[in-house]
């Protein structure tokens, strides 16, 4: 049987209620209530935000989103059905997805970018296997005591932390045909936080590395984080505001009527 809706709840760190109004709210399944959705404000990190929304739930499906994320009309039968194939074929996943990457590097999965003005990934694929998962959107299935990592710092990698944990525990992790439209703003930096986040996930992970992941790779080599950040010298800061309409951009997209 696939998972009632009851099992599901989202869970959102939220800095910016335009936006949240603008996407994640508007997705219809959480504008009906269908999908219930915990808010969290004023956290320090990732990390404790979504323990917790962990908190507030017994969800046993908790579905963390990005606030700027729209869940096209139906996504929450969607998802039902995709983990319901997900199951049937690999029981022992902890840990899903719409987009990652593969743990040679190449990316899975089937996003709208906003930002890019085009999707990322193709649809058609099978659940894969993955060693890192794209933060806009995780699909946790709740293990007893499991929390998020509150040593990791900052609002970065606990995608790929989350990932490994599964993994390193023996439990899968995989790329899931769930379209969204993320409604994104580019990063100009990846120092500050990113990079506390990135020095404290390698050497959590060093016996593991290198791990590939969206940005670059999570590896002791420099040069992978440097030429990174070489490229994105020129990217300007993250201006207020939402770059699209998430509705019109979902249809626009094909992924609802």
């Amino acid at each position: 049987m696939p998972p009632m809706s009851d099992d599901f709840c989202v869970i959102a760190a939220v800095d910016d209620d335009r936006i949240l109004a603008g996407c994640l709210e508007r997705s219809p399944d959480i504008a009906s209530g269908a999908l219930p959705l915990t808010v969290i404000r004023g956290a320090r990190s990732m990390a404790e935000a979504y323990n917790s929304g962990l908190e507030q739930t017994e969800a046993a499906i908790c579905i963390f989103a990005h606030q700027d994320v729209y869940l096209p009309e139906g996504w929450l039968d969607l998802v039902r059905e995709r983990l319901r194939q997900l199951e049937a074929e690999h029981s022992d996943w902890m840990v899903a997805g719409p987009y990652g990457v593969k743990p040679g590097g190449a990316h899975v999965g089937r996003v709208w970018d906003v930002n890019m003005g085009r999707e990322l990934g193709q649809s058609g694929f099978a659940p894969t296997p993955v060693g890192s998962l794209d933060e806009l959107l995780l699909i946790l299935r709740r293990e007893p005591g499991f929390q998020f990592d509150t040593q990791l710092p900052h609002f970065h990698l606990y995608g790929t932390d989350l990932v490994q944990s599964a993994l390193s525990t023996g439990r899968g992790a995989f790329a899931v045909e769930l379209p969204v439209v993320h409604n994104n703003r580019p990063w100009a930096s990846l120092g500050g936080g990113y990079l506390a986040a990135y020095r404290y996930a390698r050497r959590k992970w060093r016996a593991r590395l290198p791990i590939a992941m969206t940005v670059c790779w999570l590896s002791f080599n420099p040069l992978h984080l440097w030429r990174v950040r070489w490229r994105r010298r020129n990217i300007a800061e993250r201006g207020a505001g939402l770059l699209a309409d998430a509705a019109e951009v979902a249809t626009a997209a094909g992924y609802e009527t």
